[in-house]
């Protein structure tokens, strides 16, 4: 006899991912902010999130708006490191900072899958790596998203944490980067190396002794790329130093920005919303923050002037690289890796 009342339909489980948010230290108040954390509970049934703040002040905003606590938790934060203090004094002096306390929790509860905050940068970069430490032993990038022409992802790695580099880092960024668009949902991920030419002997020293190791790696390399060609489509991962990589971040940024600005000086009949989408697509905070990679959990780094959307943003970045296994794919990488010979 059929089953008509339903009673033995198996549950779906929902796997929960817990993410800690850092909700001080932007330039906007994290009453502000919050909203963007609650819009991401709302949309991710999978989702748990703690939130770094001031407790007494969130709970009164919480209860005004008539938020549901379902899958938060706030952690009470009373201090704040701001930019400009310095990172390793402020690590010490502030041990109750929404940072400080906040990566403190991450190591403290294995099922934390990630860390998000818009505040000091080199606050972030000091406390994850004296609180997390690093999940291989190489030096910790800045990664950033953006999408290219056909509106695909792409990463540029690394875009500002390491300015002078060996070679052999630069490989090391690579692996980095291949973990992460493996977790974003491309599974063969091809390696561009920036630089000033297409052919493999252009470039800085540094450089071609990159594109040498690259070619010997294993790694799915598809050569020189010129930064003209960046949003064209080629590599899945552009690999560089993160002077370069910075600088170009910032002129991609730029010069969206002075064409957006043009157009809609000469061009009265174009509704903003696309000038709106035309933005969102080459600024990479929209397309969800710096992410650093490299320590025991991925922190997303979102714009000191972030709102709630950008908020919103960054914990749907880390939910989603929590949820792929992106710590393990990055063990996995360097597992693999070949020895550098050239």
């Amino acid at each position: 006899m059929p089953n008509v009342s339903g009673r033995n339909k198996k549950k779906r489980v929902v796997k929960i991912v817990k993410i800690v948010v850092d909700l001080k230290g932007a330039d906007r108040p994290q009453t502000e902010l919050i909203d963007g954390a609650f819009r991401a509970v709302r949309d991710n049934e999978g989702l748990f999130l703690y939130l770094c703040g001031d407790k007494d002040v969130l709970e009164e905003y919480i209860e005004k708006n008539g938020y549901r606590k379902d899958r938060i938790e706030i952690a009470d934060c009373p201090q704040v490191i701001i930019n400009g203090e310095d990172p390793a004094e402020a690590y010490k002096a502030k041990p109750d900072s929404s940072i400080v306390r906040g990566m403190s929790l991450c190591k403290s509860d294995p099922d934390i899958g990630g860390f998000v905050s818009c505040g000091a940068t080199g606050a972030i970069f000091v406390c994850a790596m004296m609180i997390l430490g690093r999940v291989v032993p190489v030096s910790p990038i800045l990664l950033a998203e953006l999408k290219r022409t056909d509106d695909t992802p792409f990463c540029i790695v690394d875009c500002g944490a390491n300015v002078d580099c060996r070679a052999e880092k630069i490989v090391d960024f690579a692996r980095m980067g291949i973990a992460y668009m493996k977790a974003s949902g491309v599974d063969e991920p091809k390696v561009g190396l920036l630089s000033n030419g297409a052919e493999d002997k252009k470039g800085s020293g540094v450089v071609r002794k990159a594109n040498e190791l690259l070619r010997a790696s294993g790694i799915n390399f598809i050569g020189n790329i010129e930064a003209g060609d960046v949003l064209e489509g080629r590599a899945d991962v552009l690999a560089c130093d993160g002077f370069s990589g910075n600088i170009l971040l910032k002129a991609l940024e730029g010069s969206a920005k002075a064409v957006i600005s043009e157009l809609r000086r000469t061009s009265g009949d174009i509704p903003q919303e696309a000038f709106d989408r035309l933005y969102k697509k080459y600024d990479y905070n929209s397309q969800g923050g710096a992410v650093l990679l490299g320590t025991k959990l991925p922190i997303i780094k979102g714009h000191g002037a972030a709102n709630a959307e950008t908020v919103y943003n960054i914990i749907n970045t880390a939910y989603r690289l929590a949820e792929h296994g992106l710590i393990e794919k990055i063990k996995g990488e360097f597992a693999a890796a070949q020895p550098l010979r050239t």
